[in-house]
């Protein structure tokens, strides 16, 4: 790896022999944070950021969620076996390129929008940068596998088709 902050696993971006956001253009990229606080769904899709973010892939928006540590609970960030489902908030990001999306009927109600919406002019934070590249790396994910490759651990495969012609030296 090249950082001089080696991490073993590979979960910083810096730790990358690519770095995504060093090769792409990204200079048009916008994004929005929506959540909801305390919310407790038996049903997944009662669950108003889990049904945005299902309504949103749907039509093809690049978005991603996560569980945060509500207020008061920070304490406990470092603790992620807290199983509590209260004391964690979820949000939904939403990330565009050009004009924002009419999100109107996929964007639950319920859910609160961040007063401020970033931009790469603004500044692309850490948090955000990791957000866009799981919510990029979910899409090529959905893609691959819709297109018949199959999931091998970390990696994807095609598997073979006796139907394909094999090249003959």
């Amino acid at each position: 790896m090249t950082h001089p902050n080696f991490v073993t696993n590979g979960a910083s971006l810096e730790d990358c022999h690519t770095n995504f956001f060093a090769l792409a253009d990204l200079c048009g990229i916008k994004w929005r944070r929506f959540y909801a606080e305390s919310v407790l769904c038996i049903e997944p899709l009662d669950d108003p950021v889990l049904s945005s973010f299902s309504k949103c892939l749907a039509t093809d928006i690049l978005c991603v969620w996560r569980r945060v540590a509500s207020q008061g609970q920070e304490q406990h960030r470092h603790n992620l076996q807290d199983g509590n489902q209260l004391n964690y908030k979820k949000e939904l990001w939403v990330f565009w390129y050009g004009e924002e999306p009419d999100l109107t009927g996929l964007v639950s109600s319920e859910l609160t929008a961040d007063p401020e919406h970033g931009s790469w002019e603004s500044g692309l934070s850490y948090e955000c940068r990791t957000l866009l590249f799981k919510a990029l790396h979910n899409l090529i994910e959905r893609n691959l596998l819709s297109r018949g490759y199959s999931r091998l651990g970390k990696w994807f495969v095609q598997p073979y088709d006796s139907s394909e012609k094999t090249i003959r030296r």
